[in-house]
């Protein structure tokens, strides 16, 4: 066995050994943590019931929609500029960090003014959308994330994340044992932001690296700004459908309601680190192989359409058939309305994978203002989708309109666009890839 591992290793480039080692590095990290999150989120959906545990996930999509504020958004475009220019990491690095740091100041204050002016009198909502809201600032650090995604060397980030959410992970189970109050789960999401962003700075440091040396060049702050703004007016549109849905079930129907349908999105959206595993690691041969002929380029990105087409087929027909199974496990038997929910919100994946590797394709070609037209597309029609289903459907409503909505965004609306026709129908293969799965499995055995 190990002589036939070392002839297929053999087989692979040292590019290509160091992409796989950088997935694996992630995936491992990701497949254990989303199954102690998974854990401990059931631990505390139980704990605080459906209507405590919808107050909390209402708080948590309210303050998700100053998250574009924080320009957090730019990571992207840092990874790229490092990639390109990694002798200038000083300038690039500093720079970033001085408009994520003010951003997560803006988008702080800004959550705090205006859950006190559209609900004055709930002190409760104040409270957790302040505390929430802290994380803005402690996410600041995150472009030392964007140059270790740059070297291709993720273990460190894993290191840190991996710490911060072991802390995190004991403190919640001990809130729960100790029944503790509903705001004190919201100081672990802060917090564990605080920790990861200095585990960070640490290995950055461990790495030789000193951030004593970053300097902010004020005149790139206006190129920083102006590259990220179209991921940043996209990111205020996907944020906003998705979690427009909570906050509309909030005021439509209750919190219960919000708690419930959480549960299952909730789920279903924590495999999404499949795919942002797979861009990641694979965003920079991205960049490198757009200089390479077009039939080249298209050829690896078919090949990553499709090796994520194919993990959402898989986990569709896995995980639907035995949805009450699987949410009566998690969650317990308050949660059972959850079912028919996480049965129909599973299939948004097949779109939100397809969607996330597109997103990279778009920075990689400087298209970044088709992602904020695709993005207020799926934003109205989900609004409008809502007003409608919510109040006839509820929570199985909210799905529905979320299914289409993404399917608008995320592939629809790029058919109809010169600039992204071609790209668009490399998803539409990835989506017919049931049909074309002996061509697939040869393409990665040639």
């Amino acid at each position: 066995m190990f002589q036939i591992l070392t002839k297929m290793a053999a087989r692979f480039s040292p590019h290509q050994r160091k992409i796989i080692s950088n997935t694996g590095w992630l995936l491992i990290s990701r497949v254990l943590r989303t199954v102690v999150n998974l854990f401990i989120t059931a631990l505390i959906a139980r704990y605080l019931q459906p209507d405590g545990y919808g107050q909390l996930q209402y708080a948590l999509a309210f303050c998700s929609f100053f998250l574009p504020l924080s320009t957090a958004q730019m990571g992207d475009v840092v990874t790229r500029d490092l990639v390109k220019n990694p002798e200038d990491q000083s300038r690039i690095l500093g720079t970033a960090f001085t408009v994520q740091l003010f951003g997560g100041m803006i988008a702080a204050i800004s959550a705090i003014a205006m859950s006190l002016l559209i609900a004055p009198t709930n002190s409760l909502m104040h409270l957790l959308v302040a505390i929430i809201s802290l994380k803005f600032i402690f996410i600041s650090g995150q472009p030392i994330e964007n140059w270790f995604d740059s070297k291709v060397d993720s273990k460190f980030k894993v290191f840190a994340g991996n710490i911060a959410f072991a802390i995190i992970t004991a403190i919640e189970f001990s809130l729960v044992l100790n029944q503790a109050p509903l705001y004190t789960f919201a100081i672990t999401v802060s917090l564990e932001s605080l920790i990861y962003g200095l585990g960070l700075f640490f290995f950055y440091s461990w790495n030789h690296q000193n951030p004593l040396q970053w300097r902010t060049d004020f005149s790139r702050i206006r190129y920083l700004l102006i590259e990220s703004m179209p991921l940043c007016f996209s990111t205020v549109s996907l944020v906003l459908y998705k979690n427009l849905d909570r906050v509309m079930l909030a005021n439509l129907v209750d919190n219960q309601s919000v708690g419930i349908y959480s549960s299952a999105a909730t789920l279903a959206e924590s495999l999404c680190f499949l795919p942002t595993i797979l861009c990641v690691s694979l965003y920079p041969t991205i960049i490198r192989a757009k200089h390479l002929e077009a039939s080249v380029y298209n050829e690896k990105l078919q090949k990553i359409y499709d090796l994520v087409a194919l993990t959402a087929y898989l986990l569709i027909l896995g995980l639907a058939p035995i949805a009450g199974f699987v949410i009566t496990l998690i969650y317990g038997q308050a949660y059972q309305a959850a079912i028919p929910i996480f049965s129909l919100y599973i299939w948004s994946s097949l779109f939100s994978f397809l969607g996330i590797v597109q997103s990279r394709w778009i920075v990689a070609e400087g298209l970044q203002k088709f992602n904020f037209y695709s993005r207020v597309t799926g934003l109205a029609l989900n609004l409008a989708l809502n007003l409608v289903l919510i109040p006839r459907y509820q929570a199985v409503g909210a799905t529905i309109a979320t299914i289409i909505s993404y399917a608008i965004a995320n592939y629809v609306f790029f058919l109809f666009i010169p600039r992204t026709r071609d790209n668009a129908h490399l998803m539409t293969k990835a989506l017919f890839l049931p049909f074309r799965l002996p061509q697939f499995l040869k393409s990665f055995s040639a």
